[in-house]
């Protein structure tokens, strides 16, 4: 797996630059003003941050059908084109006018990294390490940010800084992040199999799961996505017919709020940790493991040779990839119990009781979408696998041309937007997103040098012989070097606790250092222990942050869509980050001059109670869940009852 970490590691660089310009921006503006005779005239602040916005927001919108079209890698490649040039223009700018074309491009370049990274990270990575994956980018967001910091510390120094170079410096790494995308970064197998290029598919996923890996069967067939024993152990049952009133009472207020696939999916894991721990493998879910290569496959032989026949049959028959000749292979099940059903005991009594083979069992009974079955299999992402195992072998004989050039129409995209459940899981993506950015905490990050000089924490340094601004520079420096071992135990723990898990146990914890900055700002009486407690409440804050909300929000959001509408879904999803961060942009330097700094960290420890209650309530559990699986329990939860 080591090319599949290598290629995160790549696309991440993308969020090192993004942090670098995040803590650059405000110390250049802070010279450029002076350069431009800017004193008299509209706030550079404002302008260049609402510049940058602009052109993160614009891109944004077409940035869903700009990677349907062109590809996860092209989208990644542009984006870096936008970085290098907007920094080139950022290191010459003349006059405000280049310079505003300059924040223009490398906003709208930001827009595509944040938008594509996770999507790309989330559809190569195998479903036990995609949380680890994931988080990857908000570390390298804070090694931009602590570079930027040095150089910035460094320059302040001088008794002419050089504001040009401190926003322009991101030139020189993306020139690095250009040549990696472009000879080294392979494009998305998924959206390879969405486009009908199998055999591209083939070779990128063998080039991200190493020579060693045997992936025959892995994308077309379906191997290890649904295994024969989970299809045929239960008929007759319906994932829509568990309502929440199957799990808690109706009169409990729990009831009223909760989403059922919180407690559906969490009972899910239970079941899974009870049976298989301290297992690499998911045996007992095979489901779970889809783009996952375990080192023990139990599989018939004859079976895996006539696969590996057919395979080559049809890439000798379709050369130009667009379809592919499919010999469905017959599962031998065994029925073991026709009519078990849900009972009022609940999904996690039900499982505890039946297993999990039994639900997912169940799955294949019911009928997601109303499609031609001609293109039904695991190959087509909007499509789940055990309804195509099932129906190969009641019709064996209709499934053995596939046309995935299907998969491409736009038709069908939109279509599946618009299902019940791409919609439900599309308003968590928006709602958490834009509560990310309303918490502040981002805000906190990019004013720290400010904040700290003006709660008198530089004042603790006095005697290192630096002067206030470039003291608090060194001071926030220090903080985002503390951030990485936080980011680092995030990324050890996000497959292993789980997403809810860490948004729940950090998450109080951001409210608390909230509000003991809010209580120690507004009983401030100039003494030094208040300046310490508030830089312990801070530097807590921003640990807690960077361990749950800050880099679950965009591995939620790249995980629960489909795969033919994700890029879409990931626009929306990003449209409100953006528009979330703008707003509290402008909003933050209103509060310090109304209500102060107490006010405002007050204020945003009653936001943050907001993503708390959300993501108890209504966000399930999506750790070692195969992104297909996801999305077809997202389908199944908002379709109508399955009446036999």
């Amino acid at each position: 797996m080591m090319s599949t970490v290598f290629s995160a590691v790549v696309v991440s660089i993308g969020y090192t630059l993004l942090g670098w310009d995040f803590a650059a921006l405000l110390e250049a503006n802070r010279h450029m003003v002076k350069e431009f005779e800017l004193d008299t005239g509209p706030s550079i602040e404002g302008i260049t941050v609402a510049v940058s916005a602009f052109g993160a927001i614009v891109t944004t919108i077409f940035s869903g059908s700009l990677l349907d079209w062109l590809g996860r890698r092209a989208i990644l490649v542009h984006s870096s084109l936008l970085l290098l040039l907007g920094g080139f223009l950022m290191l010459w700018s003349p006059n405000i006018y280049i310079l505003l074309l300059a924040r223009l491009i490398v906003g709208s370049g930001s827009g595509l990294v944040f938008t594509c990274v996770p999507i790309y990270i989330s559809e190569t990575s195998p479903p036990s390490m995609r949380g680890l994956l994931g988080t990857m980018p908000q570390f390298m967001f804070f090694v931009g940010t602590i570079f930027s910091y040095c150089l910035i510390f460094w320059l302040t120094l001088m008794s002419s800084p050089k504001w040009r170079i401190m926003i322009g410096a991101i030139f020189a790494p993306s020139i690095v992040y250009l040549a990696l995308l472009v000879y080294y970064l392979p494009e998305s197998p998924r959206w390879l199999v969405s486009e009908g290029k199998i055999s591209e598919a083939r070779v990128c996923l063998q080039w991200l799961r190493g020579k060693k890996h045997d992936i025959s069967g892995t994308i077309v067939e379906g191997v290890d996505f649904i295994s024969d024993t989970a299809i045929g152990t239960v008929q007759g049952q319906s994932l829509s017919g568990l309502t929440s009133s199957q799990i808690w009472p109706q009169n409990t207020f729990y009831w009223h709020l909760s989403d059922p696939l919180v407690d559906l999916l969490g009972s899910i894991h239970e079941t899974m940790s009870e049976t298989i721990t301290g297992s690499r493998r998911n045996s007992f879910f095979p489901v779970f493991n889809s783009f996952y290569f375990p080192e023990h496959e139990h599989r018939d032989d004859n079976s895996d040779q006539q696969t590996r026949e057919v395979y080559s049959a049809g890439e000798a028959n379709n050369g130009d990839g667009l379809r592919t000749s499919l010999l469905s292979q017959t599962a031998n099940v065994e029925v073991n119990d026709t009519n078990t059903s849900f009972t009022s005991e609940g999904s996690s009594s039900y499982l505890r009781r039946h297993g999990t083979q039994e639900f997912m069992a169940s799955l294949h009974d019911h009928d997601i979408e109303e499609e031609d079955e001609e293109t039904s299999g695991m190959v087509l992402p909007h499509q789940p696998a055990y309804r195509y195992m099932e129906n190969t072998r009641r019709h064996p004989s209709r499934y053995r041309i596939l046309r995935l050039s299907e998969t491409a129409d736009m038709k069908s995209k939109w279509r599946v937007l618009l299902q019940p459940g791409t919609r439900h899981a599309l308003c968590y993506g928006i709602l958490i997103q834009a509560l990310q950015q309303s918490a502040g905490i981002s805000v906190l990050l990019r004013y720290t040098p400010e904040i700290l000089k003006q709660v008198g924490v530089v004042s603790l340094f006095s005697d290192i012989g630096l002067s206030p601004h470039s003291t608090s520079i060194l001071i926030s420096a220090l903080n985002a070097l503390l951030m990485l071992p936080c980011i680092t135990a995030a990324m050890l723990l996000m497959d292993v606790c789980g997403r809810r898990a860490l948004i729940l146990a950090t998450t109080p914890i951001l409210i608390l250092s909230l509000s003991v900055m809010s209580l120690s700002t507004l009983l401030d009486t100039g003494s030094l222990e208040f300046a310490i407690l508030f830089h312990l409440a801070l530097t807590i804050c921003f640990c807690s942050y960077v361990v749950g909300l800050g880099p679950i929000p965009n591995i939620l959001c790249s995980e629960i869509f489909p795969t033919q509408a994700r890029a879409t879904c990931m626009s929306f999803c990003s449209l409100s980050f953006w528009f979330g961060g703008l707003l509290s942009s402008y909003c933050f330097p209103v509060m310090l001059s109304t209500i102060g700094l107490g006010g405002a960290c007050g204020i945003y420890a009653l936001v943050c109670c907001i993503p708390l209650f959300l993501v108890y309530y209504r966000i399930p559990e999506t750790r070692s869940l195969n992104l297909e699986l996801i999305a077809d329990i997202f389908k199944l939860s908002r379709q109508p009852p399955y009446v036999q």
